[in-house]
């Protein structure tokens, strides 16, 4: 999937320290040439399965790290922030964990809630934006509603 495919490529980019357009233009070249080429896109064929899952688990280990990373930059003493965060990782695990969760809903709904990426992002703007409302509402509130 295409998201999957932009994390590899953080995760890599991360990884090598490697963040230039020509490389990344010299990769797509060399894998339309591996892709034409038969012995080569054979040899890589050959490849054993465990060593692509190691690296894929070292890249995907990197961009986790990443996460954290962002999370402990963003402030989590604040009570709201740390509730956001939550409610958010909480509503993009759900569908992982619980795949058919919203098999009954329509299908508008299950396509955004069934994508945790999604779910979280929504959840997470949806939450921020009530958040600032209600602080926005008490601080009229003590100003003596102006």
């Amino acid at each position: 999937s295409l998201m999957v495919t932009s994390a590899e490529n953080i995760g890599i980019g991360r990884l090598t320290g490697v963040r230039s357009r020509f490389v990344t233009a010299g990769a797509g070249v060399l894998l339309i040439a591996v892709g034409l080429i038969a012995p080569v896109s054979r040899a890589l064929a050959a490849v054993p399965a465990p060593v692509v899952g190691g690296s894929a688990l070292v890249v995907y280990a990197v961009i986790a790290v990443m996460g954290v990373e962002m999370l402990g930059r963003a402030g989590l003493g604040d009570h709201t922030v740390a509730t956001t965060a939550a409610v958010a990782l909480a509503a993009g695990l759900l569908p992982v964990v619980s795949p058919g969760l919203y098999d009954g809903f329509p299908q508008a709904m299950r396509t955004v809630l069934g994508n945790g990426v999604v779910a979280g992002t929504v959840a997470a703007v949806l939450l921020h934006a009530l958040f600032r409302v209600r602080l926005r509402c008490a601080n009229r509130s003590v100003l003596g509603g102006s």
